[in-house]
């Protein structure tokens, strides 16, 4: 598979905790996503998704393999998982971890950047207990170019008893004026109607050098 390195500016992770309650698009007079100075971090693409007849390149998330304690995710009724990982295993043949989202916990990814184009996210996921009609809703927060954050709907995935690969999910940020670098992103999961697990959280950014 063909892999290639770019190098794009991070924003650090979510400073107020107060944004994993809040559930509808809207936005919040001071930004949540605190500019980390000039850090950047080298993106690994790979076609993850080939075996499921999708061609994109995708990086991982930060933290989004949760294979490691200090991913930095924000997390209220969640946490890692240290003895179970997705069945596909589409990361490192060690990995052995995933994330479960107790039913109205809620998890936040640390912050990365989207850029021009049609940026999408795709995780694997699975219904761990909980009601036949259970989902687990996707938002993204982002921040616009006068420092407000937003949250944005962009899924919602329906119950599964196996681990299942996410449609593609398209990440609407970048519809607001971006920055220089990209727009930062952070993801947050909202477990509603039962308990969920999430592993490999993989970013199609469409960034440009």
């Amino acid at each position: 598979m063909h892999v290639v390195s770019r190098s794009r500016r991070i924003a650090a992770p979510l400073a107020l905790a107060v944004a994993l309650f809040v559930l509808g698009a809207g936005s919040a007079r001071a930004s949540l996503l605190v500019a980390d100075g000039a850090n950047c971090s080298d993106y690994t693409y790979d076609q993850v998704f080939l075996p499921w007849a999708d061609p994109a390149n995708y990086t991982l998330a930060p933290g989004g393999s949760f294979e490691s304690n200090d991913a930095k995710w924000s997390l209220i009724g969640a946490s890692r998982e240290a003895d179970e990982n997705e069945s596909f295993n589409v990361g490192r043949d060690s990995d052995h971890s995933s994330l479960l989202i107790n039913n109205g916990g809620t998890a936040i990814s640390p912050a990365m950047c989207v850029g021009l184009g049609q940026p999408t996210a795709r995780v694997f996921f699975k219904q761990v207990d909980g009601l036949s009609l259970a989902g687990l809703r996707i938002d993204v927060l982002f921040d616009d170019v006068t420092g407000a954050t937003h949250t944005q709907y962009i899924g919602m995935l329906g119950a599964r008893s196996a681990w299942t690969p996410s449609p593609q999910l398209a990440i609407v940020a970048n519809l607001l004026p971006l920055l220089d670098a990209g727009t930062p992103v952070a993801f947050r999961f909202t477990a509603l109607g039962g308990s969920f697990q999430i592993d490999d959280l993989y970013v199609d950014p469409w960034a440009r050098p």
